[in-house]
């Protein structure tokens, strides 16, 4: 990854801004479970906890300093009508040097057009001076929130948790995702040129989707 010098330059973030465009329940799902794994984290090393800003996409006004970093939760390849309330967002942290981070849900088999997106972000947090550093693109396909109340480290979610988890290191680091790879000790070739972490499935892709869809249909009939 090409990171900038002020990516790679570790810092304590005490204020970040959680936003999911669009909402979803899976994309706050992903939110939920990266807020929660940092909030663990912080309690075991006693350490403070990053206040969360609470924005939402259509808020009016900037917030330049008020937040040290900012994540994203996104489905992958927007078009440019979807791009539009991502951009207004970032314009209001434009030029705070604000660590920007990323959680792209793709689809099974969807990193290409994860790619594409991830590629449009960077270049549009570059134009307003956010400091890119990196995400995770989880391919998940729509429906994951139905494993909520599953195991973090059983079958089914582990690939991910274990991608959520690099990224609550550079979030608590407050640095690109491949340097907090490299100061941990960890191994950064799973990190690719943006920058980004990309995982899918630990079980072949028709089971995944019956699993999601089964667990879908089971939650729907308790409701």
């Amino acid at each position: 990854m090409e990171a900038n010098q002020q990516a790679n330059k570790p810092k304590t973030l005490r204020t970040i801004a959680y936003i999911s465009i669009p909402d979803s329940a899976d994309l706050e799902f992903l939110l939920w479970d990266l807020q929660d794994a940092i909030a663990a984290y912080a309690q075991l090393s006693g350490t403070t906890l990053p206040r969360p800003v609470v924005l939402e996409a259509d808020d009016s006004g900037s917030v330049a300093g008020a937040a040290d970093g900012i994540v994203f939760a996104i489905e992958d390849a927007p078009n440019d009508e979807a791009m539009a309330p991502i951009k207004q967002m970032l314009d209001r942290f434009g030029g705070a040097g604000t660590r920007a981070y990323v959680v792209v849900q793709a689809d099974v088999g969807g990193l290409e057009r994860a790619h594409g997106l991830v590629v449009r972000l960077r270049a549009t947090c570059d134009l307003r001076g956010l400091s890119w550093c990196g995400g995770v693109v989880v391919c998940t396909g729509s429906g994951f929130a139905a494993l909520r109340h599953s195991p973090r480290m059983g079958l089914l979610r582990r690939p991910f948790s274990e991608a959520m988890d690099k990224l609550v290191g550079a979030v608590r680091m407050g640095c690109s995702v491949e340097h907090a790879q490299r100061l941990g000790g960890g191994n950064a070739e799973d990190v690719d040129a943006d920058g980004m972490i990309c995982t899918e499935p630990a079980v072949p892709a028709p089971i995944w989707r019956g699993v999601l869809k089964r667990l879908g249909a089971h939650a729907q009939t308790k409701i």
